[in-house]
């Protein structure tokens, strides 16, 4: 049986290998891509954290393309303290950077 490698995600240029450095070095902005993307469902898997993986898997929104409410409940599961404004400012400032990139690639 092959071995699982371990991997660290990289939050606020920061290596991230347990749930209290994605604590303290949370950054929406990186956490929501590796939601996106579910590097941060199989960093969960890798390093054994069940509880916070099917609550990750388990995030519902009205909106499947709402970043806001993805990230306010990424913010629970993790425990992390953050305010409405900033993540909403985050989020913004993330949304507006993707859709500048699609239109280049136009």
């Amino acid at each position: 049986m092959a071995k699982t490698i371990k991997f660290n995600l990289i939050c606020d240029n920061k290596p991230i290998r347990t749930i209290e450095d994605l604590q303290n070095n949370f950054s929406i902005e990186d956490v929501l891509e590796y939601y996106d993307n579910r590097l941060l469902h199989r960093w969960l898997e890798v390093r054994g954290y069940e509880e916070e993986l099917e609550k990750v898997r388990a995030i519902t929104t009205d909106s499947p393309d709402d970043p806001i409410e993805v990230a306010k409940q990424l913010i629970k599961i993790f425990n992390v303290i953050s305010d409405d404004k900033k993540i909403e400012e985050s989020v913004y400032i993330l949304e507006y950077l993707k859709e500048r990139q699609e239109l280049y690639s136009i």
